[in-house]
């Protein structure tokens, strides 16, 4: 079944309460799946330093929690100390998306354009090309490498597509229908 930008699902079919859930589901994934993408295909310089007096790059999510005066929470694992604090807002932000895109998804199917990645590309222009370079998280856009710009892009793309693909199959594990938008006779 086609649906077009201004077709809403029909209530009856909405499974609002359960994308909460999925929501949440989703957003850890995701927020592994970006991890992952960032191995191959590291965001930041290291030798490119932000804020200027920062002895190294730092991640955004650090500097936002050295902005709001939080401290620095870490763990110790397989002998390496890691930023506790950073990896809650680096999930944090991804399960808000998550949610978002999950209750979304249950009233308005078109944003799930092209599984999920037309959102991520959306979220990578709000996030990265205008919130946080006005906020102070990330340098101004010129100021910015070819190679960050490429990894975020296609590192949110990539981070929507795996939540649509969880979302999906959650979805419809749970629920034993297709989604909303979908036809479905029930037997």
């Amino acid at each position: 079944m086609k649906v077009g930008f201004s077709y809403v699902t029909k209530p009856e079919r909405r499974h609002v309460a359960l994308s909460v859930l999925i929501g949440i589901i989703v957003g850890i994934i995701g927020a592994f799946a970006k991890w992952g993408w960032e191995v191959p295909f590291p965001p930041r310089d290291p030798n490119v330093f932000w804020p200027l007096d920062a002895a190294s790059r730092v991640t955004p999510p650090q500097v936002l929690l050295n902005m709001l005066h939080l401290p620095d929470i870490t763990f110790h694992f397989s002998g390496v100390n890691l930023p506790l604090s950073v990896f809650m807002v680096h999930v944090g932000f991804s399960i808000v998306f998550g949610l978002m895109y999950c209750i979304i998804a249950e009233y308005w199917p078109r944003i799930k354009m092209w599984q999920g990645i037309v959102f991520g590309f959306f979220v990578y222009l709000f996030a990265h090309c205008l919130v946080m370079p006005l906020m102070g998280l990330v340098p101004p856009l010129p100021q910015i490498s070819f190679d960050e710009q490429f990894s975020e892009l296609f590192g949110h793309m990539w981070w929507l597509w795996i939540m649509e693909i969880a979302r999906r199959d959650l979805r419809n594990r749970m629920t034993g229908e297709p989604d909303p938008e979908k036809e479905y006779r029930n037997a």
